[in-house]
């Protein structure tokens, strides 16, 4: 699986961090479907479940380690930067961050070359997205 879209990679990412934990919460599936209703990188196609679906088939076909490398290939460092906001997002998404998640986090920042400065900014922006009154 060497030839995929961006919108491929980037929903791949998120499939990794709703998985990193090693369970997929009810929480981060609902926010990979709303995030991708809102991101005109998937404007064209055509069953968000179904992509969703299929990229979490890739990950149990290739692995998390292969799959994180063709996609590090398949994006641009500024849509790796918009994967990376997109798994914060998602290893948020259930109101705490596992230790597994905070290591993928790790792990995907080094791999898709995001300095801790900017990592951490996109940590505190999307804690600040989450509170509520």
């Amino acid at each position: 699986m060497k030839n995929i879209t961006p919108a491929m990679a980037v929903m791949s990412v998120g499939a990794m961090a709703a998985a990193a934990d090693g369970r997929w919460s009810k929480r981060e599936i609902e926010r990979l479907r709303m995030m991708a209703y809102l991101q005109p990188l998937f404007r064209d196609v055509r069953s968000v479940d179904a992509f969703i679906a299929d990229r979490a088939t890739d990950l149990r076909a290739l692995g998390a380690p292969d799959l994180l490398e063709t996609c590090r290939e398949a994006l641009t460092p500024r849509l790796r930067e918009t994967a990376y906001a997109w798994a914060v997002e998602l290893v948020q998404a259930d109101g705490s961050v596992a230790v597994e998640e905070h290591d993928f986090l790790q792990t995907l920042a080094a791999t898709f070359s995001i300095p801790g400065a900017l990592a951490r900014k996109i940590q505190a922006v999307s804690a600040i997205r989450r509170r509520v009154a």
